[in-house]
């Protein structure tokens, strides 16, 4: 009976501690994905998207606006692709900001402030540049077939003592946009 009280007793501390360790919804925000396009062809371009951050809780809240510390890098965030496969979903290209920023006295630190049913986009550009097609996946991306977008930003200076992880996703697909359906283009009917 010991046993089972000391469990309970842990399964209810670990339960009350769950907001310090970074639940999304606990603060109210919502994150969101939003890309240009929905349905491109495998052969252009990956589009660039927008982060779109919405309040939707009954408090203000802040958030750390540290999505380009270091203006000539990529974002602060993590990127990653997966092709859906039924169920399953497979990892074919991810990004990781390869930097560190120690934040102190030298380094400003903003913050962008979010009241109730308020939104703040932050665009990010140039995907394409910074995807990396994992090593693995010799057809990286292929027409006809269903991707997910995830984007992971991870905040531990907006409410001081909690870190917070946010999390967008976005359905996509690659469709083949050639005129020409299959057939030569010199070729005449």
């Amino acid at each position: 009976m010991k046993k089972i009280l000391r469990y309970l007793g842990i399964l209810v501390c670990l339960s009350l501690h769950a907001a310090a360790w970074g639940d999304m919804a606990d603060n109210g925000v919502e994150c969101s994905v939003v890309m240009e396009k929905t349905r491109f062809d495998a052969r252009e371009a990956f589009p660039d998207f927008k982060l779109v951050f919405t309040n939707k809780g009954e408090k203000t809240v802040r958030l750390f606006d540290d999505f380009y510390p270091v203006k000539e890098d990529g974002p602060n965030i993590i990127i990653r692709v997966y092709r859906k496969e039924g169920e399953k979903k497979k990892k074919i290209a991810v990004y990781y900001a390869n930097y560190k920023i120690q934040r102190g006295l030298a380094t400003p630190m903003n913050f962008i402030i979010l009241k109730p049913g308020e939104k703040h986009d932050v665009p990010i550009k140039d995907v394409h540049l910074l995807l990396v097609y994992l090593p693995t996946h010799m057809q990286h991306a292929a027409n006809g077939k269903d991707y997910m977008l995830e984007v992971r930003f991870y905040d531990g200076y907006g409410d001081p003592g909690f870190w917070r992880e946010y999390v967008g996703k976005q359905d996509f697909s690659m469709v083949d946009q050639s005129p020409y359906r299959g057939q030569y283009p010199g070729e005449r009917r």
